[in-house]
Parts: structure tokens; sequence; C-alpha cells
């Protein structure tokens, strides 16, 4: 039995480590934020010397598609992303794959003062993981953080069928009509195929998405939260954990009698 039980850990460990092939991942280079394209590419100074990235092993909502219309959470995405690089200490690293994709992007693993920034993405649900080649060395790791997003129905998997599940990319209809989904607190949610208007100055009294410049990006409580954020923030905020949502309304820390709207997600 003790045997059986010793197998059974050493799987679980082997599942739980990073997947890789060959050699190690690179280094990690020190590079400067210019600007974010969407929510899984962005635009760096490596050297002095400007350069797009692509992040590994995830996918994000379309929104610069001229043939398609802005996907839902795609805009969200592409704001969760620049909060990290704009304020962040940045670094970039390759894996053992090649370093280009066909479009000459740098497929690249993102870190924004020490942490993985593709690993956040999904595991707040704004990417899913997808685009696996030869380069997987954090695969398990994002296969976990995907998990655990879908299980709690995060952003992009709040929206039944959308992700696709037989391919890469995500699945939605358009219609002149909004779209209504329900959570799994059978609450009902708007989903807009409009794009956010990001130039909207924010209202007082209410939960916020914004980040304020010099503020902690990780909150203990909501104290703290409140010392930054008087209103409170909305679930699209990077300070975002769920702890302060308890009543599970895509608000943490707000005022009672407060309701979400979804014009928050650019307050």
């Amino acid at each position: 039995m003790k045997l059986f039980k010793f197998f059974i850990a050493m799987i679980l460990l082997l599942f739980l480590l990073p997947e890789h092939k060959g050699e190690a991942v690179s280094s990690k280079y020190t590079v400067k934020y210019v600007s974010v394209v969407d929510g899984d590419t962005a635009v760096v100074k490596l050297n002095n010397k400007t350069i797009k990235i692509r992040l590994l092993l995830i996918d994000t909502p379309e929104s610069k598609d001229p043939r398609k219309p802005v996907q839902p959470y795609a805009n969200e995405a592409a704001r969760y992303l620049e909060n990290y690089m704009r304020y962040g200490k940045l670094q970039i690293q390759y894996d053992n794959g090649g370093k280009l994709d066909k479009y000459g992007r740098h497929l690249v693993y993102l870190y924004s003062n020490g942490k993985l920034v593709n690993n956040e993405m999904v595991r707040y649900g704004y990417a899913r993981v997808g685009y696996i080649y030869s380069q997987r060395y954090y695969l398990n790791v994002l296969k976990k953080s995907e998990n655990n997003a879908k299980q709690k129905r995060l952003k992009i998997w709040s929206i039944k069928g959308y992700v696709n599940p037989y391919g890469e990319g995500f699945v939605y209809k358009t219609s002149s009509k909004p779209t209504y989904t329900t959570t799994n607190r059978n609450v009902t949610r708007l989903t807009s195929t409009t794009k956010p208007n990001t130039t909207t100055p924010s209202r007082k009294g209410y939960p916020t998405s914004r980040y304020k410049s010099g503020a902690p990006r990780v909150l203990a409580n909501c104290t703290e939260v409140k010392k930054y954020y008087p209103y409170g923030i909305t679930d699209s905020h990077v300070s975002y954990q769920t702890k302060f949502d308890r009543d599970h309304d895509r608000m943490g820390c707000e005022a009672s009698g407060v309701q979400y709207q979804s014009w928050m997600v650019n307050n």
C-alpha cells in the first residue's frame, strides 16, 4: 500500500511540474513597455530595439481583426495586460523552440515584477491556453490555471460555448441585440459587442476598474483596497481578488446597495 501511494504521489508531482522538451528556457531579458496591441500581443524595447512580442501558450479574444467585430472580453484582456506592463518591471524569456513566429513577433514568457503574466491572464479568465507548438515549458502550469478559471466561470468562461472546444479561438455569433448570459450564481449578465470607450471619465462614488498610479498591485484586504480605492474595485481591476467579492457580484469592497453596471468596466 505504501509503495502504491508513493507511485501515485510521483505521478501527481510530474503532472504539476512545468512541461518542457530538450533544453530549459532561456535567461530573462529586461525590456521596457511601449504599448499593448491586444490581450496577448504587445510592443517593448529590448536593448533600445523596438520589438513586438506574442505571449506563448495563450490566446485572448480578437479585437484588431478588421473582418470581425470586437469579441467579448477582448478589450478587458488588453487593459489587464496593459496594467501589468505599464506599472511593472518587465522581463521576457524564450522557450527552447523557435523565437519568432511567421509574423516576426518574438514568442515569449512575459514577467512583471517577477510574476508570469501569461499565467495571470489565464488564471483570471482573460485568456485560454492555445497555440501549443514546440514551446511548452509552462504548459502544465497554464492548464492548471485554465481548469480553475473554467470551474469558476471567470470572464471568457462565463459565456456558454464561447471558448472553442474543438480548436483555437472563440465562437461568438453577433446580433443586433445584446446577449444575456447566466453565471453560476444565476445572476444575469449583459454582454455587448460594442467597443468600450476608454476615454470616459471615472464616475465618483462607484467601484473603479482603473489602476491608480503608485498604488500596490497586490492588496491584502478591503482596508487596503479602501485606502487607494474608497468606493471599491470591479473584477476588471488588476488588484481584484475573489476574496474581496464574497457576494460574487463582480465588485470587491464596494458600498452596500451598489449594483454592478456594464459601464463600470471603464470606470
